[in-house]
């Protein structure tokens, strides 16, 4: 009973670890684009990038996670990104990953480089919360340049990575709209 208790927390704090570091940088493409069609989130290459992304997150929130505690993870995260029930994507990420779909594997790969990065980012803090961070750790002017200038990389490496296959089903779903209109 203990260790599932255990097991539950720790998948909680990953699931809210994922959503800290990915719904901000959604929105923001969201902000950019002017919408993200629902269409986007059942894109193979969209979900490899995104499912990657929160195991990546929550691996490094947490450490190993595996099994029932990962897949609940994974699609409660889902849910929280996206705003979409996470319905079928557990299967849909099993379907595309055992037919080695090149568009699901490519936004993995994708998601593995953006969490690198990441890792690059968080080593240090990985595991502290911000208030431990802001009472231990004195970053000096340079540090805090060399920081801000990592987030603007992070940024810039998202919008290589996911704002093009957005926009790509932003145009497709305006184009479709200026045809019915006709």
């Amino acid at each position: 009973m203990w260790r599932w208790a255990v097991d539950l927390a720790k998948v909680r704090r990953a699931r809210r670890a994922a959503g800290a570091v990915i719904s901000p940088l959604v929105e923001k493409s969201r902000s950019r684009l002017g919408e993200i069609p629902a269409i986007v989130w059942s894109d193979p290459y969209i979900v490899g990038f995104t499912f990657m992304l929160i195991t990546i997150v929550a691996r490094i929130e947490i450490g190993k996670i595996e099994g029932r505690a990962l897949c609940f993870l994974q699609a409660k995260a889902w849910e929280d990104i996206t705003a979409m029930p996470p319905g079928t994507i557990g299967e849909d990420v099993i379907l595309l990953s055992a037919a080695r779909n090149r568009d699901f594997e490519t936004g993995c790969r994708d998601a593995m480089t953006f969490g690198s990065m990441l890792v690059g980012n968080s080593i240090l803090f990985a595991g502290m919360t911000r208030d431990w961070q802001d009472r231990h750790l004195d970053l000096q002017e340079t540090e805090l340049a060399a920081t801000s200038a990592d987030h603007a990389d992070l940024a810039a490496a998202w919008e290589q990575f996911f704002d093009p296959h957005v926009s790509m089903h932003v145009c497709n779903s305006t184009s479709d709209l200026g045809r019915a209109a006709l």
